[in-house]
């Protein structure tokens, strides 16, 4: 008795709900749950309102079990009940259940750690239909379990179920439950637009389009309620951005080079390209205003922002002032410091390093910085600890800064008001975009690339594998090394095709790979873990590194000659350039190869045949622009960016700049 008190106490009235009312106050939603729901980035009632749906399934109209096989490759639903399960244990494990609706049987397979369905239950399932020796198939179709005499939702939504909420057992089914409750019981929801603009476009009220969103009536008046979301998301932004440039807009120093830029062109053992010559001039001339720098640098894989970015750091060492570089992890964050130490210590100045952990070694550092005494350091998020002091810092390098929002861009600026921020981006993409997307940064971009060969790259059917992997092994049996990069860490239950590191590492041992060291890597390691990894494959004999996304920057091999991608098809061309620039840094030829899944339409093939064409990151960014494709952009990311559930930046980058003039008064007064 005393449980079910304190269950119908954290039950919210209406009126005391809103949307930063914490999740505890949905019932039914345990420590455990609301854990996984936090971890993946949900922690409000506001945030559950907002995660939108991914898709729709419109189960209104139903197939009979029996006629399921005439609807090869489109997808159907069917009720019915479970007839028969069996679990499968070689390989992946998986689950097969025979449903039947008492017409006709069809057969489901989930690749999940537990049974998803047991004899009795009664379905109804969405999914695309394979026919397997004359029978109906469905892998992985979405299902929710039927209580007796209950009647699903004619239109469905479903989520994107992130791995914490997948081990926490949070299904579609169980999100909607909750996102329906705080539906129901919110009484207080946020007025972000101003009335005058709501009348401008007969926006309908918020509350009527987060329902529609989640809970449709019709999927054909969608687009009414969507509306009001997406200008909503950018209007947030348009305000977040301008702002963010105000609080930037500040007094600094004026600084050159002075001896430091001739002595750095001695120590060079090649010529700086045009268009990194014309980016160096660029941020001297930024450096010498009484105004501090606030300049986005992008450029194409290999274009040499690095070295320009150290030429952009000498101002301030000239002027006798303090350098801060931050990387977003600790392997790329060592691997700079190599690369800066290699001319900074030939200029006569010591680099440091700050990353995670304790010790004598980082007390000296951060006495040095306080004292002034260390002048360039180098590090990773703990540069945000307020035990981190500088003497007079002049210049702040930010590289991958899509990894950092403006809120930690001000934790650094608190560290020398008057410093200059140069912030670096892996992703090119095309200036009239960029303006949009970086409201509150100049741009600079190095358009060209140092003299080297473009990456071959081909996409392999399935039925020519072998003969690749015969391929890598002579390259590295000639000295080279190969990157073999898998979308996942683990299988994920709506992910049948998609390969995983062990997958692939497995799958290469049996074939003319198995000679050879096969390494493995990904987020999931430790740091030593990881360096360790890292080093065998660089250091050791010449082998293969199988690894996650995680290589995608920071990781230089220069005798790495080729590149294996799995599943392309789930990642943005933007991301595919990137991986490839992994490889072709040293004086051999490179190759990639793109293993595709089966069954990809034609628009995706047409896809990844331009990226073999093409090795210009500026040129595929404006292909990605021309052609809209969903998740395009993935490459495209600056603080607020990464949050829109509602519009995307492709799309709806006209509506932004017209929302952008719309709040240009609210800023100039």
């Amino acid at each position: 008795m005393e449980g079910k008190k304190r269950y119908a106490a954290r039950k919210a009235a209406p009126s005391q709900l809103d949307f930063l009312s914490f999740l505890s106050k949905i019932p039914k939603l345990g420590p455990k749950r609301q854990a996984a729901l936090e971890a993946s980035g949900i922690k409000t009632v506001g945030d559950l309102l907002y995660y939108y749906p991914i898709k729709y399934d419109d189960r209104s109209k139903r197939v009979a079990a029996k006629d399921a096989a005439g609807f090869k490759d489109r997808v159907i639903t069917v009720r019915g009940k479970v007839v028969r399960t069996r679990a499968e244990h070689w390989g992946r494990r998986k689950y097969r259940a025979a449903v039947s609706d008492g017409g006709g049987e069809v057969e489901a397979v989930w690749y999940f750690r537990a049974p998803p369905a047991q004899e009795g239950d009664e379905l109804i399932m969405t999914g695309k239909v394979s026919v397997i020796r004359g029978r109906a198939v469905m892998f992985h179709p979405a299902f929710e379990k039927i209580a007796d005499g209950g009647e699903p939702r004619a239109v469905a939504a479903s989520y994107s179920i992130k791995e914490p909420m997948r081990e926490a057992g949070i299904s579609h089914k169980t999100l909607r439950g909750w996102i329906e409750w705080a539906l129901n019981n919110v009484g207080n929801y946020p007025r972000v637009l101003p009335a005058a603009v709501e009348n401008k476009y007969s926006f309908p009220p918020l509350q009527d389009c987060l329902r529609q969103i989640h809970l449709p009536d019709d999927l054909s008046a969608l687009g009414i309620y969507k509306r009001r979301l997406k200008y909503e998301e950018l209007y947030r932004l348009a305000l977040n951005l301008r702002w963010n440039r105000k609080k930037f807009a500040l007094p600094g120093h004026s600084m050159e080079p002075g001896y430091l830029d001739a002595k750095m062109r001695v120590i060079l053992p090649f010529e700086l390209t045009e268009s990194q010559e014309r980016a160096i001039q660029i941020l001297y001339a930024d450096s010498a205003k009484p105004a501090r720098m606030h300049r986005l640098l992008q450029g194409d894989v290999g274009s040499g922002k690095t070295l320009t970015a150290i030429f952009a750091a000498l101002p301030a060492l000239n002027s006798g002032r303090q350098v801060a570089w931050m990387s977003p992890t600790e392997v790329l964050a060592r691997q700079t410091k190599d690369a800066v130490e290699k001319y900074a210590r030939r200029l006569r100045f010591r680099v440091g390093y700050l990353g995670a952990g304790g010790g004598p070694k980082k007390r000296e550092t951060l006495s040095e910085l306080a004292s002034g005494e260390l002048r360039f350091v180098v590090g990773t998020h703990a540069l945000f600890m307020p035990s981190v002091k500088f003497r007079d810092l002049g210049m702040i390098i930010i590289d991958e800064q899509h990894k950092f929002g403006a809120e930690q861009r001000l934790k650094l600026q608190e560290k020398g008001p008057a410093s200059d921020f140069l912030l670096m981006s892996a992703t090119p993409i095309p200036q009239t975009l960029a303006k949009t997307l970086y409201g509150d940064l100049d741009i600079v971009e190095i358009t060209s690339r140092p003299g080297r060969a473009a990456v071959a790259t081909h996409i392999v059917p399935d039925e020519k594998r072998a003969d690749m992997e015969k391929f890598i092994l002579g390259q590295i049996e000639g000295g080279g090394r190969a990157f073999y990069v898998a979308p996942r860490i683990e299988a994920q239950e709506d992910d049948d095709n998609v390969k995983t590191v062990d997958e692939a590492a497995d799958r290469l041992r049996e074939g003319p790979l198995g000679a050879v060291p096969i390494h493995r890597l990904h987020g999931q390691m430790s740091y030593d873990e990881r360096e360790a990894a890292i080093s065998e494959f660089r250091d050791g004999p010449p082998g293969v590194l199988v690894a996650t996304t995680i290589i995608e920057v920071g990781i230089d091999v220069a005798d790495a000659t080729v590149m294996v991608i799995e599943n392309p098809e789930f990642f943005g061309l933007a991301q595919l350039h990137q991986i490839r620039g992994r490889v072709g840094r040293g004086d051999k030829a490179s190759y990639c190869f793109l293993l595709p899944g089966e069954g990809q339409s034609e628009d995706t093939m047409g896809r990844l045949k331009f990226l073999c064409g093409c090795s210009d990151g500026f040129e595929i960014a404006e292909w990605d622009l021309r052609h809209r494709g969903p998740g395009e952009a993935a490459g495209i990311r600056q603080s607020g960016w990464d949050d829109l559930r509602a519009a995307d930046i492709l799309e709806d980058a006209d509506l932004f700049r017209e929302i952008m003039g719309e709040t240009e008064g609210l800023f100039s007064r």
